[in-house]
């Protein structure tokens, strides 16, 4: 009498039962080939290290990073240190020539300023004349000196810390 009751659905169940076998086939398929291609990157992780001891290529991948960025730091702080040495060196000399007295014929009169980047160093000046030529030379600090500055050693300090040259003019010094 139990299975009597089933009979009608017989077909059913029997179409039931098959569409979840194809199903349940479908998915070991899948499984099956996810586990292959797992299995061949593990292979190829054994192939990369002689040794399948992950641990201990993860302790050494982490002691080069940390040898990496040590390095790194030095070489930070040597390129600071080779930056602030950079600011106390004469970076472009700037020279102006000019015609200081009116009988002299030619520009040979000159202005060169040997300034840093910090904005020190001296300013010499020539003054070329007939009778004797003259020599001096002054210090900078800050883009200034304590003595008087003539409108051609400015002009040329001036060049000398922004490497623009100024507009430049014959001058005559009285």
């Amino acid at each position: 009498m139990g299975l009597s009751i089933l009979q009608p659905y017989a077909l059913d169940i029997a179409l039931f039962s098959g569409i979840v076998a194809i199903i349940c086939l479908v998915i070991a398929s899948v499984a099956l080939s996810r586990s292959a291609r797992l299995k061949r990157k593990f292979n190829r992780l054994k192939e990369v290290t002689s040794a399948a001891d992950l641990e201990r290529v993860f302790e050494e991948t982490k002691d080069a990073v940390r040898k990496l960025e040590m390095k790194l730091r030095e070489a930070e702080e040597h390129l600071r240190e080779i930056e602030e040495a950079l600011q106390s060196k004469v970076s472009t000399p700037a020279i102006l020539r000019y015609n200081a007295f009116a009988e002299v014929g030619s520009d040979l009169s000159y202005s060169v300023a040997l300034i840093d980047g910090k904005g020190d160093g001296v300013v010499i000046t020539s003054i070329y004349g007939r009778e004797d030529s003259v020599t001096y030379g002054k210090p900078v600090q800050g883009g200034d000196s304590p003595y008087m500055l003539t409108e051609e050693e400015r002009a040329v300090i001036e060049e000398a810390l922004h490497g623009a040259p100024r507009q430049r003019t014959t001058a005559q010094i009285s």
